[in-house]
């Protein structure tokens, strides 16, 4: 059964879903402007095989928002880091989608103690630097939802005018994303939009979400156990081929997929190899854990 909590930090109040499993503790973190509910489905497969908590990070879903400029990665790392401690009280393993794995890298790095095992789904490792990050879809996408949002949230609009604007976006000449997705996807990305702070997408689009974390000096300070997910690049995917063998090569103990027909949503585009991998990556980790 998923259990909804919130954990009452000293700074910022976190939301989570839990669903008590056997195994080691499996702690879940979204992508910027995204939150808990889209992983949601995967998860009474994942309690299989683990106790598995899914958070909303601060400025997303039911979390508490962050002071002004208060979205860098390290307060995201921090949070979670408190989180850790507070609630699941043993290493955890950490899946992290985007933004989710770039805080689960900064949690790699900066406290190990917490951290049993990373897996990394498409995160915006290099991507995110400037000015490469001008030159991605990202950049415009993201600029808009900011205007877009700073105005729904001043003109008090409702989630059914949200909803309303994104199923008419057009995604081809013929279809709209309605036509495409169906109206539940389209009501629940409306819900996720109207839960976040549009400010967590200003150090994105400032190129000071990192402030002063260089990737690689990240990496290179992580010993646990890490798989990547990566998707393709030219289908929307966060990561280039060279940029795969580029992290690869800085972790010390890291093996990875790629997963074809997959954007960058990798969890919500193929679900089922999606499960697969991370089950595989839990079954790994406690045969090593058995072998030393």
């Amino acid at each position: 059964m998923i259990k909804s909590h919130t954990a009452k930090l000293n700074e910022i109040p976190l939301h989570y879903a839990e669903a008590p499993g056997p195994g080691p503790a499996l702690v879940i973190l979204h992508g910027l402007s995204g939150s808990h509910a889209e992983f949601l489905p995967l998860v009474p497969a994942l309690a299989a095989q683990a106790h598995v908590y899914v958070l909303d990070l601060r400025g997303h879903g039911l979390s508490g928002r962050g002071e002004a400029g208060a979205y860098h990665l390290a307060d995201y790392g921090r949070d979670v880091a408190a989180f850790l401690r507070q609630e699941v009280g043993e290493p955890a393993v950490l899946l992290g989608h985007s933004l989710g794995g770039l805080v689960a890298i900064w949690l790699g790095a900066h406290a190990p103690e917490l951290v049993r095992g990373l897996v990394l789904s498409d995160p915006a490792l290099y991507i995110i630097q400037m000015p490469r990050f001008g030159q991605t879809d990202f950049y415009p996408y993201f600029s808009h939802l900011r205007a877009y949002l700073s105005h729904y949230h001043a003109n008090g609009a409702s989630v059914e005018d949200l909803t309303t604007d994104l199923g008419q976006t057009p995604v081809s000449e013929e279809q709209t994303w309605l036509d495409v997705a169906g109206p539940d996807p389209v009501r629940e990305r409306a819900i996720q939009l109207d839960q976040f702070d549009p400010a967590a997408l200003t150090p994105a689009l400032a190129g000071t979400l990192l402030q002063g974390h260089e990737p690689d000096d990240l990496l290179v300070q992580i010993r646990c156990p890490v798989h990547l997910i990566a998707a393709r690049a030219v289908q929307g995917g966060a990561m280039e081929a060279d940029d795969v063998r580029r992290a690869v090569s800085k972790l010390p103990h890291c093996t990875h997929t790629v997963i074809e027909n997959a954007g960058h949503d990798i969890h919500l585009d193929q679900p089922e190899a999606f499960k697969r991998i991370l089950k595989r990556f839990l079954v790994d980790l406690a045969d090593r854990s058995h072998s030393n």
